[in-house]
């Protein structure tokens, strides 16, 4: 019975462990994170609509800044669809919905589109070619025309005339066409109840522009009047004219001065102009003033006046008389502190104009000053995601429930550049868009407290006595966290058993036991630094206002650079701030503008390791150096504004001067120069080849890989220098190359890369010809022969790995071994996986603009030395080569990013961990998503994967032990037994 009982409990444990170990598509999601970006909402872009007009549901619609449409859901903030039209040149956009439509209307440059407003998907397309796009409009009116089911939409083009064109709702063709040619500069176009109008600006002669308005024909497109509005005395740009309404039963044109001291508006079809005297109670001069007006046919004719200064804002509501087409004050809302945003709602005719202040949100109505609903705003729940720094703009939605309820949601957009979404005055969502717009990013890890060094420090210094009585104070007070460490027992141990990697709060910004908790420090256009916890799925940490930025302008970040907790932000601009990698606070501020002649700048160590800026001047000379010596040889590369790149060298107490030029070849023009990572470890000084001869690694931390083109020539030339001594050591070129096209390039230990489009014929290669995106990996060798060191072999005191300093005249060359491969669609940048200490097989990061994607290509595939036309032989295959094919598939495995589509990544930047086999990687872009992912080019061989039985491993020892226990008495009454016997 005890032999049963014990085979019971060894057998148990395993009826539970599964019998087929899978990994399922959550898995794929775990480790990394993706934050799907639009980009900061435009305000005339941006607004609610019911994708079908069956459902009472609505989604929230944009084109932002960068040009990318797309569709949120207002309950949770994710992106429903989305699609890039910022394609070109194109700079300026329009978004338009006619009212119960199933399709939303974009033009983007010269392209007019038409997308289903639920899913997406293109309806139609039709491109243009005269100039930028001014404006756009869903025509609302009746016609006449019966026959169409979608409504009709009116763009106007400007390049040298202006030109209206009316395209079909259903198909996008042109119906008519009107052109101007009268040489006055197109504005806008606006529709009402039975007209077209096209406004344009004429010159005056004194001063200014006058206001001209053609009224069109809807049906013809037929010019049936025109009429124009004396403005010239205010009107002096055309950025004085406010507002031009559309969609309206009598459209309306606002204008202002230049002083902000009177309104102008005129009814567009009448020539009366109604005037407003702005009155303004404060001495603070007024910012900037925003018209709010619906824009549906069957709304009443009332519009809000939004007065913002810098410290306070107030609005006007004002009721339009259609038949004698005047306007009259209907009421004032008081002013309030702070910046605020107002946005306009219909019901049917009745309008809503809704007031967001960052204390509350209060809903009126056009028709009287009576407050309908007032919430107070509640605490953000995304914590310091978004600030109080102020808001831009919003729109918002009003439901009437019952006839004296309201429920309003507002989507605002703060001037932080975050996009949040306000019910009844509770934060629901933040998105943080500015994040479409990083400059520069760097890696910062998190560093243990200081404080035990300290203490060590302390008792190492004192005698024997005093340092174990300071030990024995010390393990007094470490005991006040001896209940907290108990308490967090069990939730490390459930953590451990689940395979959850991310810590608790108090954890999040303490290092843990394999390196994955890090900080990658951005910073934005808009003037914004920012923290992200690369271990909690992106997780703003902090988000702070770095410098001022103007409307229009974009703060340029050379670099940032962590060490030792602190992060030194170099601006293009001369600013320097140095953070607090951790708080976000900030330590030192340099101002803009501080280096007058100032290009760029870059860091660099000094003798003590320390980094410190080098400012470079506009001429490329490195301007004032800080007071630091500088390692003899240390050389800063700098590009001149002849297009010639330049070796300054710096030594102790003396004046940069040059140490080599490189001026390309006539025609040719440089595109980049991109040298080894600052952290680029190297594990083995040679190939161990399969018949166990060496190659040895040309190993030169000063190489610096020139990419010239020639735009005449179609070439591409690639040469490989000495950074210290500017000679050049290896070039290749290639012929038949697009300029227009990406061409990237990336270096790392002995061998590099570039990419670029070709049409190559080569008669001395198997392959005469190949046509497409070319791949190209060269590999660098002491020497050709295995087990020779080449020029080397006789200088035992000469290595490759500093052949700067070599006592020979010249510099010994590599030998190169290079291969081409074809690749199906295009790379636009390159990276490489970086480990702790180069053990593991790196692997090329490949951005895909064309499948939204990032491959990471194992370093073996692209091999040089792989057998051409033959089968490898046993030495080769040991060494992992196989045969070598000219067109590289990428294979699904290889996509980091999975099925997500990560949309205008511009660079990835890797950092390695405390782990050997894992890489930690951050993609992101000036005007893209933000990824973040770690990876195991060699697999994680020195970590337990999350479906690793550990209970069952745990049931296991368990069983055996107690079947041990259960057996041993068995076993020494059966030895006692035999004894006997014996």
């Amino acid at each position: 019975m005890r032999f049963h009982a014990a085979l019971i409990v060894l057998v148990t444990p395993y009826l539970f462990v599964p019998t087929i170990l899978a990994v399922f598509a959550d898995e794929a999601y775990q480790a990394d994170y993706h934050h799907a970006l639009l980009g900061i909402p435009q305000q005339h872009t941006t607004f609610f609509h019911r994708p079908q007009s069956s459902s009472r549901a609505s989604l929230l619609y944009t084109l932002s800044e960068n040009l990318v449409l797309g569709a949120v859901n207002p309950k949770d903030g994710a992106i429903v669809w989305r699609q890039r039209l910022g394609g070109g040149n194109a700079t300026a956009g329009y978004l338009r919905a006619g009212e119960g439509e199933n399709i939303v209307i974009s033009v983007v440059g010269g392209q007019v589109s038409a997308w289903d407003a639920l899913s997406g998907k293109s309806v139609w397309a039709n491109e243009f070619n005269d100039g930028e796009v001014r404006d756009l409009e869903v025509m609302e009116l009746e016609d006449g025309i019966k026959e169409e089911t979608a409504k009709d939409a009116v763009v106007l083009f400007a390049e040298k005339d202006g030109v209206v064109r009316r395209l079909s709702g259903m198909t996008g063709d042109v119906k008519w066409e009107f052109r101007d040619n009268s040489g006055d500069l197109p504005f806008q176009v606006s529709t009402s109840a039975s007209s077209i109008y096209y406004i344009s600006l004429h010159f005056a002669l004194s001063k200014g522009y006058k206001i001209t308005v053609t009224s069109l024909d809807p049906v013809s497109g037929r010019r049936t009047g025109q009429n124009t509005v004396s403005s010239e005395s205010e009107v002096l740009t055309p950025d004085s004219i406010l507002f031009v309404g559309a969609n309206a039963a009598s459209p309306l044109i606002i204008w202002t001065d230049k002083a902000h001291k009177v309104l102008k508006v005129n009814v567009i079809g009448s020539k009366h102009i109604s005037t407003i005297k702005i009155i303004n109670d404060s001495s603070e001069d007024i910012e900037y003033i925003t018209i709010h007006a619906p824009h549906l046919i069957h709304s009443r004719s009332h519009f809000l006046v939004h007065y913002q200064t810098s410290k306070s804002h107030w609005a006007e509501v004002y009721h339009v008389d259609l038949t004698a087409a005047t306007v009259s004050k209907a009421y004032s809302l008081p002013r309030v502190g702070g910046s605020g945003a107002f946005s306009t709602s219909t019901q049917h005719a009745n309008v809503y104009f809704t007031r967001n202040t960052n204390l509350e949100v209060t809903l009126v109505s056009s028709v009287s000053h009576g407050v309908h609903g007032r919430w107070s705003m509640q605490p953000r729940s995304q914590g310091d995601k978004a600030d109080l720094e102020g808001m831009s703009h919003a729109v918002s939605e009003v439901v009437v429930r019952g006839g004296s309820t309201y429920a309003v949601r507002c989507a605002v957009i703060l001037q932080s550049g975050s996009w949040e979404l306000i019910r009844n005055g509770e934060p629901i969502w933040t998105r943080l868009e500015a994040l479409t717009g990083i400059m520069a990013a760097g890696w910062a890890d998190l560093t243990k407290e200081k404080n035990l060094a300290k203490e060590l420090e302390v008792e190492g210094h004192g005698n024997v006595l005093s340092a174990y009585l300071h030990r024995v104070k010390r393990h007094a007070r470490d005991l006040k966290h001896f209940p907290a460490w108990v308490r967090s027992l069990r939730t490390s141990i459930m953590i451990s058993f689940s395979g959850n990697q991310v810590g608790t709060k108090d954890e999040d910004l303490h290092p843990d036991n394999f390196g994955f908790r890090k900080l990658v420090i951005v910073a934005t256009k808009n003037g914004r630094l920012m923290a992200l916890h690369a271990a909690d799925q992106g997780k703003i940490v902090w988000n702070i206002k770095a410098v001022d930025v103007g409307a229009g302008e974009k703060w340029n970040v050379n670099s940032i650079d962590v060490n030792q907790g602190f992060a030194l932000v170099e601006g293009g601009a001369g600013e320097l701030l140095r953070v607090n990698a951790s708080t976000g606070e900030i330590l030192q501020h340099q101002p803009r503008g501080s280096i007058p002649s100032l290009k760029t700048s870059v860091s660099g160590e000094d003798r003590s390791g320390r980094r410190v800026q080098i400012t470079i001047d506009e001429d490329g000379r490195p301007g004032n150096l800080p007071a630091h010596t500088f390692e003899d040889g240390t050389v800063v590369v700098s590009h001149d504004q002849s297009g010639v790149l330049q070796g300054w060298s710096l030594s102790q107490d003396s004046k940069p001067r040059v140490a080599w030029e490189f001026v390309p070849a006539a025609g040719e023009r440089i595109l980049s120069a991109v040298g080894r990572p600052r952290h680029d470890p190297v594990a083995s000084l040679g190939k161990v080849l399969g018949d166990r001869s060496v190659m040895y690694k040309y190993l030169n931390p000063n190489l610096l890989l020139i990419t010239a083109v020639s735009d005449s020539s179609a070439t591409a030339t690639f040469y490989l220098v000495d950074s210290i001594s500017g000679e050049i050591l290896y070039s290749t070129s290639h012929t038949g190359v697009d300029t227009t096209r990406s061409i990237t390039s990336t270096i790392s230990e002995n061998w590099f890369t570039y990419s670029l489009w070709g049409d190559v014929s080569d008669s001395s290669t198997a392959h005469s010809s190949s046509k497409g995106y070319h791949l190209v990996l060269a590999e660098l060798f002491e020497s050709s022969i295995p087990n020779d060191r080449g020029p080397l072999g006789s200088s035992p005191n000469s290595s490759s790995i500093y052949p700067s300093f070599t006592t020979d005249a010249d510099i010994p060359k590599p030998h190169a071994v290079a291969q081409a491969f074809l690749v199906q669609e295009e790379i636009s940048n390159m990276a490489v996986t970086s480990t702790r200490q180069g053990i593991t097989s790196r692997s090329l990061l490949c951005t895909l603009p064309a499948s939204n994607a990032i491959v990471a290509i194992p370093r073996h595939v692209l091999d040089p030395r792989r057998p051409i036309d033959r089968d490898p032989t046993s030495a080769e295959a040991e060494e992992g080569l196989f045969r070598y094919s000219p067109v590289i598939e990428f294979d699904p495995k290889w996509y980091i990013t999975h099925k997500r589509e990560v949309m205008g990544i511009q660079k990835v930047i890797t950092s390695p961990s405390l782990l050997e086999s894992t890489s930690l990687v951050f993609a992101f872009g000036n005007g893209g998503d933000v990824f973040g992912t770690r990876i195991a080019p060699s697999q994680a061989f020195d970590i337990l994967g999350k479906g690793f039985g550990k209970v069952q491993l745990i049931g296991t020892v368990l069983a055996l032990a107690a079947g041990v226990t259960l057996l041993a008495p068995m076993v020494r009454r059966k030895q006692i037994d035999a004894r006997w016997i014996a």
